[in-house]
């Protein structure tokens, strides 16, 4: 007689799978970028339209596994094996009763949020809140004045990493994660995170 898989845990296997896109096979589909002229004239009248120019590009399953890629349809980029590791530290901070609510500082597309709040609710664990801490406008601007190592990063000027405050509740909503458990600081971290109306935190 086949043992009987525990339900929670398919749950929380599907959530990673989805977050990922892992569950949709090996291809994602990239807009396409041009520094040719013509081209982006193309692309331009394309998007005038309310069309994107998009193109199938392959990738490799370790970069799931790892989180090395920013995936275009993935709702998280810490990957698989991250995934793990923080679902192994909530549900060793439930079995072990420590008390304090969980915090993600800097949640892109919310994903990770998005699994904080699945592990609780797969565990009943009804008394404990998710904070996610972001600008939701991308990142700031370096400071190599205080931060020498910081000297010269673009990351502030990519898009991508600017996803809203709207766009990140419209992801929670599409898992039913949305509720009164799942709490947002918007602002930079020195602004928020110091005047944030936390008791404790159980997991960081």
């Amino acid at each position: 007689m086949s043992s009987v898989a525990d339900p929670g845990e398919l749950y929380l296997s599907l959530m990673k799978e989805c977050l990922t896109n892992r569950i949709y096979g090996d291809v994602e589909l990239r807009p396409v970028a041009s520094r040719s002229r013509w081209k982006r004239w193309v692309i331009a009248a394309f998007e005038s339209r309310g069309l994107r120019v998009l193109r199938p590009e392959p990738v490799k399953d370790d970069a799931r596994l790892e989180g090395r890629e920013w995936l275009p349809s993935a709702h998280t980029m810490i990957g698989m094996r991250r995934l793990d590791n923080l679902q192994q530290c909530i549900e060793s901070v439930l079995s072990n009763e420590v008390p304090g609510d969980l915090v993600e500082a800097g949640v892109w597309r919310g994903g990770s949020g998005i699994f904080m709040r699945a592990v609780l609710k797969a565990h009943g664990s009804e008394d404990r809140r998710v904070w996610l801490a972001d600008s939701f406008q991308g990142l700031p601007p370096p400071n190599p004045d205080q931060y020498p190592a910081d000297a010269g990063d673009i990351h502030h000027t990519v898009p991508e990493l600017a996803v809203t405050l709207e766009e990140v509740k419209a992801n929670f909503a599409r898992y039913d994660l949305l509720d009164d458990r799942v709490r947002f600081l918007p602002g930079w971290f020195r602004d928020t995170l110091p005047q944030a109306p936390i008791d404790r935190l159980a997991v960081i």
